[in-house]
């Protein structure tokens, strides 16, 4: 509803209720009126006509006065945040997320707590630019700081609850943030590392008496180069679209990137492809025919015991016939796109390439990164994918939707989850 509306709806309401002030006040049949309110129309304390219509005119300002110093906040009322899973300043993720939180205040978000369960909890040895970040956020921005989830008060029902824990950690923030009260929770993709509790805490936030939404972090879905390849393929006959998603790991780090991420590439990198061909392909387990990997673009490695990908391509094809490949690469660069190929593989022939970053933004971003070296190039690169995601999802919060434009629900998570799963058996067993 716009602030005009609102604006007109309310006085036409006060004008009602003048007109039947006014009107109380000429009547002679009817036994006298109770006695006056604390607060009515001023008509109901005259008799005379002039100071009846002198108030009403005076009543009427007041209620237009009203209507146009708080139309803006019911129409954009504030929500809370709070996020759980914080990190270190330019390394995690959690941080980064509460970095464009707080430049969403004018936006109408306020957050209100971090739950930083490593650096407020368990860790003995907290870095001093952690130290530093927080005792700024406390005392130039009034953001409480704890240690658990558990130690949250109980939250309103305006309350936003953003996880961006480790993954194994997530599924039990999860259900302390649902007890606390939270009836809208984002999760970073991919909301944890197994099928099973990904739909146990489906079925938790459903049995609430008032069900919690719950979104999922897959940047991708929004992203402009995945939007505007999906448009040209559906324009393009027996067109095949490539995703390939690259990180810029150098590989005596990938030991390291392994053992951070022990769900696996297919359930950390690859997930978002995962999640397009959920979202825009209805790939489900039960309708894939067969997936064939490209050996010669795929890497299988065993690094400090831990045994990963550190590259793979491959494509899924549906019993209805449809197909799509992933292409993933840890060492691969900062720049990721989609390739619409005239069919699929073997014999498709590129047509047209959507990319992200542009050879434009690619020098921007490069600039960035030089200028600082300590923050995650990937945070310059999908930067605007992460603002969209949220503020589409607080749009939905605000509005009570249960659909975020082309944000993932979590039982879209859950098909993704499982395709995760079920592709990386597959993979293991062809490579």
């Amino acid at each position: 509803m716009s602030n005009l509306t609102l604006t007109l709806s309310r006085s036409i309401l006060a004008a009602t209720v003048i007109n039947c002030a006014a009107g109380w006040g000429k009547s002679t049949a009817a036994p006298p009126p109770p006695p006056p309110p604390v607060f009515a129309h001023p008509a109901f304390y005259f008799s005379d006509p002039f100071f009846q219509g002198l108030s009403t005119l005076i009543f009427l300002s007041l209620a237009l006065l009203y209507s146009f110093t708080t139309g803006a906040d019911v129409v954009k009322k504030r929500i809370k945040v709070v996020l759980v899973g914080c990190g270190m300043p330019k390394k995690s993720m959690g941080w980064y997320h509460l970095t464009q939180l707080m430049q969403m205040k004018d936006d109408g978000v306020d957050v209100v707590a971090v739950v930083e369960p490593f650096f407020c909890g368990i860790c003995s040895d907290v870095p001093g630019e952690f130290t530093k970040f927080r005792i700024k956020m406390e005392r130039e921005h009034g953001v409480t700081f704890y240690g658990s989830p558990s130690e949250l008060p109980e939250l309103s029902p305006d309350t936003l609850c953003l996880l961006a824990g480790r993954t194994c950690d997530n599924p039990k923030y999860f259900e302390v943030c649902l007890d606390k009260g939270a009836k809208c929770i984002y999760l970073e993709k991919p909301g944890a590392e197994t099928v099973e509790q990904l739909e146990r805490m489906k079925n938790l936030a459903l049995s609430r008496t008032v069900p919690c939404r719950v979104f999922v972090g897959f940047n991708k879905n929004v992203t402009s180069y995945v939007t505007k390849a999906l448009e040209f393929a559906k324009e393009t006959p027996n067109s095949h679209i490539n995703f390939v998603h690259n990180n810029s790991y150098k590989p005596e780090e990938l030991g390291e990137c392994f053992k951070r991420n022990s769900e696996g590439m297919l359930k950390n990198m690859a997930i978002h492809e995962l999640c397009l061909l959920v979202s825009f392909y209805d790939v489900r387990v039960d309708t894939v025919f067969k997936i064939t990997v490209d050996k010669e673009l795929s890497s299988k490695q065993t690094i400090d015991g831990v045994t990963d990908l550190a590259s793979v391509s491959f494509t899924v094809t549906t019993l209805a016939g449809a197909s799509a490949t992933v292409t993933a690469d840890r060492c691969g660069g900062n720049v990721s796109y989609a390739i619409v190929n005239s069919s699929a593989p073997p014999n498709g022939k590129e047509i047209k390439r959507f990319a992200v970053p542009t050879p434009e933004e690619k020098v921007e971003i490069d600039a960035k990164i030089k200028a600082d070296p300590e923050m995650m190039p990937y945070f310059f690169i999908q930067s605007d994918d992460y603002w969209t995601l949220k503020k589409d999802v607080i749009k939905a919060f605000r509005a009570g939707e249960a659909k975020a434009g082309n944000v993932a629900t979590i039982e879209i998570a859950i098909e993704a989850l499982k395709l995760a799963e079920f592709a990386t058996r597959s993979l293991m067993r062809q490579l």
